[in-house]
């Protein structure tokens, strides 16, 4: 399975210092091509700071908290009390804040 590097602070209605937290840590994929996905915002409605399609590389929201909660468990707290994991089973991190890394 094929996972991304965040490399870039991603978009979204996290504050900025949880998603700050994003960059550095490797996920696994869903699906190993990007794509072009019309988004929601993880609390619901529009993202003011992002794109309403975005072409990116989809992770399942669980397993990143648990990558998350490794690294900085504050940040992964933030998660868990705001955004109901059923509503948003999966993230998309936008191609340009990713590196791809293919198991070979």
């Amino acid at each position: 399975m094929a996972q991304v590097k965040i490399v870039k602070v991603p978009d979204g209605q996290a504050p900025e210092w949880v998603r700050k937290e994003w960059v550095g840590l490797v996920l696994p994929l869903v699906e190993d091509a990007p794509r072009v996905e019309k988004v929601i915002g993880v609390l619901g409605g529009k993202v003011d700071n992002a794109d309403q399609y975005i072409d990116g590389y989809s992770v399942e929201t669980a397993a990143a908290i648990d990558f998350l909660k490794k690294k900085n468990f504050e940040a992964a707290q933030w998660w868990i009390n705001k955004v109901p994991f059923w509503f948003v089973p999966r993230l998309i991190f936008k191609k340009e804040d990713c590196e791809l890394i293919k198991e070979d």
